[in-house]
């Protein structure tokens, strides 16, 4: 499946995200301000924006889970160089492109990871964030809205479909690792704004089947190695905007609708019911939650 582009000048990088937050897209481009290098957008996800995008801006709508909606923008791609976000996030580095670019053609290498650095609410996070354990700074160090080839990208495979919403991208980077290549970690920060996002977070929701399918691929023995226990399950481009592949999470499916609308409601209650009774097992998380409900109400 591919979005055709017969207009414009071939981009530099390309950056892709799975997008359903319209109404910070537009920070977000202001964030990577005016760089040397050519870039491009491409978004894929349920919700359009309802005001006119940038020229260098695609929206491709699909329903598909998070990690088929990102695969789907990284084969729309039209630049040689590819880069992942979150459009929760926005840069907090001036020229951002231009620096990631600048340290990937230093290295002269296709098998290498340029990662921007974390940070959370105007809050340094890198020291313990990159890291394939948190705990553990001597094992491998895992990227954040990496830049990489398009080429390697695909020669590896892509991202593999048994991953729903999270983990996939520390997936690829061991696959880079187990090529020789490397993760680099750049001077670029970008930031993550948590404030008064009510939202489910995919991380929290999908951290056990995510997570734990990364560490039954990439450890033995709660060490990391590197060599892939299974082979990558690519993504296949039969009806790949419209069904979701592998395991879907709450997204859509290839059963009628409104089954799964039923199905994914429930699933949605019990996530919530789970952190309710969380809550009250540890108050502090209890009253957190009720304000969001709170603050959900008055939203309303």
């Amino acid at each position: 499946m591919e979005v055709n582009i017969t207009n414009g000048k071939k981009p530099d990088i390309s950056i892709v995200a799975s997008a359903h937050r319209p109404q910070n897209w537009m920070k977000l481009h202001k964030s990577i301000g005016s760089n040397q290098v050519d870039f491009e957008l491409v978004f894929v996800g349920p919700t359009p924006a309802d005001y006119q995008l940038p020229e260098n801006f695609r929206f491709i709508r699909s329903l598909v889970k998070p990690t088929q909606c990102l695969e789907i923008a990284f084969r729309n791609a039209r630049a040689d160089l590819v880069m992942n976000i979150a459009d929760d996030c926005e840069f907090a580095t001036v020229n951002p492109l231009d620096k990631l670019y600048k340290l990937y053609q230093i290295s002269n290498s296709d098998k290498v990871i340029i990662s921007s650095r974390m940070m959370t609410n105007g809050q340094d996070q890198s020291d313990f964030a990159h890291r394939f354990f948190t705990s553990d700074k001597n094992s491998p160090l895992m990227p954040l809205s990496g830049l990489m080839s398009k080429e390697t990208y695909c020669d590896l495979g892509g991202i593999d479909r048994n991953f729903i919403a999270i983990m996939w991208d520390l997936d690829l980077a061991m696959r880079v690792y187990s090529l020789g290549g490397k993760v680099v970690l750049s001077d670029v920060y970008l930031n993550e704004n948590r404030d008064g996002n009510i939202e489910t977070s995919l991380c929290s929701e999908f951290w056990k089947q995510d997570r734990g399918l990364l560490e039954s691929l990439w450890t033995v023995n709660g060490k990391v190695c590197l060599s892939r226990k299974r082979p990558v399950e690519p993504f296949s481009d039969i009806n790949i905007l419209d069904v979701s592949q592998g395991p879907r999470g709450r997204w859509r499916g290839n059963h009628p609708l409104i089954f799964e609308k039923m199905e994914n409601g429930i699933k949605k209650a019990r996530l919530f019911l789970g952190k309710i009774s969380r809550g009250i097992r540890k108050p502090k998380q209890y009253l957190y939650y009720f304000k969001k409900i709170a603050w959900r109400r008055e939203s309303n």
